[in-house]
């Protein structure tokens, strides 16, 4: 009789077992402190904002958050950190979004932890790079904050950290196109559309060897 050979199972590497009920809810809350500090700043910091930003406006304004304060802020300072407050809750509702669906599946791996825990912080980075892109590029040098509209600025920030993969593809092509010589544009729309672009015809050498007699003329 032969024996009957019980193949053991492998084990499963540790950065790809799931999260223990209380590592996911440790992971839960830190989201959920996220959203709450972002938010904080972003109540607590508007009044004066719009203050600073109106016309005839102070040059500052004091500025007090969870109890903590007053700080001295300007309408630069006060317009950067509702930048990155408004990013940090467009990155929350995008790991948010991640971290209920993996969780409730109970499929949320070790591995995608460090994805969680830098959202804010890549949000946050590509926001106030974005800011200022457009303050450079808006307004005309010396233009301070009190000319600025914070409603959009908040917006593009809060849709940064939202949507941070496609702000980044989409800021790459852009200097991809700027950037870019033309023979590399044309390898670039060679890889994505899969179609050889023909290059621009090679002349016609000239024939070798003596010239042909012209006939006389009768």
């Amino acid at each position: 009789m032969s024996e009957t050979v019980v193949e053991k199972p492998h084990p499963v590497p540790a950065k790809s077992r799931p999260l223990s009920g209380p590592a996911v809810a440790t992971l839960g809350l830190a989201l959920v402190a996220e959203a709450l500090v972002s938010l904080s700043v972003l109540v607590s910091l508007w009044g004066p904002l719009t203050e600073l930003t109106a016309q005839q406006g102070p040059r500052t304004a004091d500025w007090w958050m969870l109890g903590l304060g007053p700080f001295r802020v300007n309408a630069n300072t006060a317009l950067l950190i509702v930048v990155v407050a408004a990013s940090g809750l467009g990155s929350f509702v995008h790991a948010a979004t991640s971290f209920a669906s993996y969780a409730g599946k109970r499929s949320l791996v070790r591995s995608w932890v460090p994805w969680y825990l830098l959202r804010a912080g890549i949000g946050a980075a590509l926001a106030v790079l974005v800011y200022f892109l457009l303050r450079g590029g808006l307004f005309a040098n010396g233009t301070d904050g009190n000319a600025t509209n914070p409603y959009g600025f908040a917006g593009i920030a809060g849709l940064c950290g939202l949507f941070s993969k496609q702000a980044t593809d989409k800021l790459r092509e852009v200097f991809d196109t700027i950037l870019s010589t033309k023979d590399e544009a044309v390898e670039e729309r060679q890889r994505q559309t899969g179609v050889t672009i023909p290059g621009p015809a090679a002349p016609v050498p000239a024939p070798t060897g003596s010239t042909p007699a012209v006939p006389p003329a009768a």
